[in-house]
């Protein structure tokens, strides 16, 4: 009997640990957005925003990369150089709808070594979205 209770209280002490820890990985990746998405709007039209992502700057946020996927979205691989360390590379899913503002939807695909989250601050993505497309984020 008391092996069935010391079971019962173990399966019961882990259901607790796994929600717990669930809990705190769904909070962290929140402030990304689901799934790290994140929404931005600019008033430029949609073949302005494909003309500015072509061009390259020394001024730009990040070293970039920016590839048309066969599924009309694209590919963007953003690269930070660091002094004195390895670089960060993160892929994100580029979405641009068009209307009466543009929509360009960031989704958060990977790190380059294989983290499940975001390493740059969101601040830098809205700085290079500034820069790029005149962007503002909405979520």
């Amino acid at each position: 009997m008391n092996v069935v209770f010391s079971l019962t209280l173990l399966a019961a002490a882990l259901g607790c640990i796994v929600f717990l820890l669930t809990r705190r990985e769904n909070a962290r990746r929140s402030q990304y957005g689901p799934s790290g998405l994140s929404e931005f709007r600019t008033d430029l039209p949609l073949d302005d925003c494909f003309d500015r992502l072509d061009q390259h700057s020394p001024d730009d946020e990040f070293a970039y990369e920016c590839r048309r996927e066969n599924d009309g979205g694209f590919l963007l691989h953003l690269t930070l150089h660091q002094p004195t360390q390895q670089p960060l590379d993160t892929l994100y899913t580029l979405r641009l709808d068009p209307g009466r503002q543009t929509i360009a939807t960031l989704i958060f695909i990977r790190e380059a070594f294989g983290y499940k989250e975001p390493l740059f601050p969101q601040e830098m993505l809205d700085k290079f979205m500034q820069q790029k497309l005149e962007a503002h984020r909405t979520k």
